[in-house]
């Protein structure tokens, strides 16, 4: 399941990649009749109202044209929001800070081990999900006291990674 939070001038919409049901604000599903007519061209129909809607997804920046209207988009993956949540909640804490894998996937390699001083920002273990490495890093500085995997093992989304204190 891949969601992507898109949020357009003052609304926020998610988008259901696989089954491209799109949810509003609340996360009720929104009835919309989307037909794709081009590549980034879709026609849109949303309680009876009608929009042409055409995205320009770019390295920088990305927008949507609504009715020849245009509008920036912020793009967010479920990924995004929860490595976002993780981080926040280490800047808030002060003692220790336990990682938690923003998505399954199989450790492929430990850059540190428990007892090694890391620096804010230092990567700690590799995650390998949907044949791309990720690097997880220490969200800030301090001890690894723990360290709940190995490598060649997996993990799920949400499994305790490391500690820092």
């Amino acid at each position: 399941m891949s969601r992507t939070t898109l949020h357009i001038a003052e609304r926020t919409l998610s988008l259901e990649e696989t089954t491209g049901i799109l949810y509003g604000e609340d996360g009720a599903p929104v009835p919309a009749d989307v037909r794709r007519i081009s590549a980034g061209e879709y026609s849109v129909i949303i309680q009876g109202r009608s929009y042409h809607i055409f995205l320009s997804l770019g390295a920088m920046q990305s927008t949507a044209t609504v009715n020849n209207f245009i509008f920036p988009i912020e793009r967010e993956t479920l990924r995004d929001q929860l490595t976002q949540r993780l981080k926040k909640e280490a800047r808030t804490e002060n003692g220790s800070v336990t990682v938690r894998a923003p998505m399954p996937g199989l450790i492929t390699k430990l850059l540190k081990q428990e007892g090694a001083v890391v620096q804010h920002g230092e990567g700690v273990l590799v995650i390998e999900a949907m044949k791309m490495e990720n690097e997880i890093k220490a969200p800030k500085s301090g001890t690894i006291k723990r360290m709940f995997v190995a490598e060649r093992r997996t993990a799920e989304k949400n499994d305790q990674l490391f500690t820092i204190e």
